[in-house]
């Protein structure tokens, strides 16, 4: 390999994780000074969509460490799902109201609806424009479907984050045919999603145990 190739090698691996970090659909690049609105992006663009990257660096081992670290644990069942946005006009979060089944920690009241909000979204405006946040990472939930949530407050006493981002969803089933649960992360870091296909008896055994209350 001559001199030149060597040098335009080890500028390529250089610039690859600044590419990368910057690189979203259709050519769109957030920068930090970036003081634009998604509405006067997708004004300009008439769609415009951004991948959003996982704000959190915390791996949980396991349902304890899950449970630990959560002020909640519930098993949920989506009713509706809202896009909202954020203050500063520049993110968007989908915001599920979800009926409360059965509490594992916490001081939620079961048969009780709360928010919890997830990152990303799609949002249609006045002028026919639409901003989309992907978080590809993050399986979203499904109106209908019933969900363990381990949850931090958020704002107020009926709304939540989940812990661990993807990390705090679980799908649950409530079919016969299908019995098995199945987790919402995408990150393969993530321990967590060990227990995606593990039967539907054995996980709430083991939340059981590291809750200490019956199902």
């Amino acid at each position: 390999m001559t001199h030149k190739r060597v040098i335009a090698a080890i500028l390529f691996t250089l610039a690859v994780p600044v590419l990368i970090s910057v690189w979203v659909v259709r050519g769109v690049i957030r920068s930090q000074g970036d003081d634009q609105t998604l509405r006067e992006k997708a004004k300009k663009q008439g769609v415009f969509r951004e991948l959003q990257q996982p704000k959190s660096t915390t791996v949980y081992a396991d349902l304890a460490d899950l449970v630990n670290n959560s002020a909640a644990v519930i098993i949920g069942t989506v009713q509706k799902n809202t896009p909202v946005l954020s203050t500063d006009g520049k993110s968007l979060s989908l915001d599920y109201a979800i009926t409360v089944e059965y509490v594992y920690k916490g001081r939620i009241k079961r048969g009780t609806t709360i928010i919890v909000s997830l990152p990303g979204g799609r949002m249609k405006f006045e002028d026919g424009s639409i901003a989309e946040i992907m978080t590809p990472w993050f399986k979203k939930m499904q109106n209908g479907k019933t969900y363990a949530l381990f949850l931090q407050p958020e704002g107020g006493s009926s709304r939540f984050i989940t812990t661990g981002e993807a990390q705090g969803v679980i799908e649950i089933p409530t079919t016969p045919e299908d019995r098995t649960v199945k987790t919402h992360s995408g990150l393969p870091n993530q321990t967590i999603r060990k227990y995606n296909g593990q039967d539907v008896k054995v996980f709430f055994r083991e939340l059981r145990q590291v809750t200490g209350k019956p199902l």
